[in-house]
This record gives structure tokens, sequence and C-alpha cells, in this order.
């Protein structure tokens, strides 16, 4: 048996939770997946490529738009979690070289995806490549601080993942991501159902993790229970064009 690669050992922590991943935590980018949709023009008939789609949230609003929409993840459990969810087609494939023709789609969307790829820039240029028109690359935003990375390096230390080296956007949009959960509870399932948080599971032992959450959650805890937190996601829109070369 072939041993498996870094991108097939991300996908099985990702679906080690994937259900409980989509019901608390996959609907914060929904201010994302809008903001795309109204910014590339996605409508009936655009073809749409979303990369490391996960439990496939963005091809089902890219699909009620009127979209033929495309999500290709890793994981099977989440992609299992997103055939039911959604009538959009989903494919697992790894990030990286990419089985459609120059110009098969009309938009390509990466949210939060590339620094997955073994090559981010391998997988950005395979985007490009398949995009006729629009390519969008979403990430935490580098400049802005976002109180989940926070709670993260708290508890999981500082993540070594990069992202691709990207050329000049034709437009940068700041978007707001918040995330409420009504208690405790809520909040320790979301996180605990972050591939990343599962690495750091098998390491310690999940009452610990829990316990080192809590601890770097408590800031974010209002009067009455709940746990808001606020993040910057900052979203490139590239045109096919401009995204020929990397500067």
């Amino acid at each position: 048996m072939s041993e498996k690669s870094a991108q097939e050992l991300k996908g099985e922590l990702w679906g080690r939770r994937a259900v409980q991943r989509a019901a608390l935590g996959a609907s914060m980018s929904m201010p994302a997946w809008k903001t795309a949709i109204e910014r590339t023009g996605i409508t009936h008939g655009t073809r749409v490529l979303d990369l490391a789609c996960g439990s496939g949230e963005f091809c089902a609003a890219a699909t009620e738009a009127g979209a033929r929409a495309i999500g290709i993840d890793i994981s099977p459990a989440m992609l299992a979690v997103a055939r039911q969810a959604s009538t959009a087609e989903f494919r697992e494939l790894p990030l990286g070289p990419l089985p459609w023709q120059d110009n098969t789609f009309d938009v390509v969307t990466a949210f939060n995806a590339l620094f997955f790829a073994e090559d981010p820039d391998e997988a950005f240029r395979e985007a490009r490549r398949v995009s006729k028109d629009y390519v969008v690359v979403c990430q935490w935003h580098p400049e802005l601080l976002s109180d989940l990375l926070v709670v993260g390096r708290a508890v999981r230390g500082y993540s070594a993942r990069t992202g691709a080296k990207l050329p000049e956007a034709q437009e940068r949009i700041t978007i707001d991501i918040p995330q409420v959960h009504a208690d405790e509870a809520t909040m320790l399932r979301s996180f605990l159902s972050v591939g990343s948080y599962q690495r750091v599971v098998e390491k310690e032992g999940e009452e610990k993790v829990a316990e080192k959450i809590k601890a770097a959650a408590m800031p974010y805890r209002t009067a009455d229970g709940a746990y808001r937190f606020s993040n910057k996601y900052l979203m490139s829109v590239f045109r096919k064009g401009q995204a020929a070369s990397i500067s």
C-alpha cells in the first residue's frame, strides 16, 4: 500500500468530524461566498469550480444562483456531507494538476484553500489555467488580526503553512467574518471539528485540548455566556489576463 500524501492526511483530519464542522463552522464564510458571487457575476449557466470545497456550501450557494458548479476536495467524509446538501457535482481530487482543459470554467474559487496544497503556487497556476475569466482567492487577512487565529495560536502554536505567491489582484476586499456560539459546549464542538485541532488531539488528548481552548477563548465570552469572535478575510479577485504572471 502506498504512503498517504500530506493532502490525504489533512483530508482525514478534517473528515473526522465533517458533519459537526458543517453544522457549526462552515457557514461562517457566507459573507465571503456572497461577495464572490456578486463580484464575479455568477448567474444562470456560469461554470464554477471551487477548490478544497469542504462540505460544499459555496457550491450550493453558486448553484442556487444558477451556476453549474463543481467542487473538489480530498476528504471523502466532507464530500459525503456536500452531496447530501447540494445538487452540485463533487469530485475527490487533491489540489494540484487538474483534469480539465484550459478555460473550462468561468470562475474558479479558493476559500482558505491554497495552503492545503503540497505546492500552493502550482495550485494557483492550475486555477488560472482552467479559468476562462475569474479566479477568486480568499484567505485569512495577513494584516488584520482574527480572533480565531489568536485562539488557534494559543492552542496549536503558530502554523508553518504558506499560501501561494499571488500576483497583483484586480480587486482586494476585506470581509468581516464573525462567528458566534451560544454557549461553551457549542464553542468547543466548533473548534474541535477543525482538522488542525484534531492533530493536536492526537498528541495531547481531547480533554487537555478542550481546556486549552476554553482558556484561550475566555476573552471572547460575553456576559450572557455566548462567545463572539471577530475575524477578517482578504479576498483577491483576478481576471484571467491579470493572473498570468507572478511578481
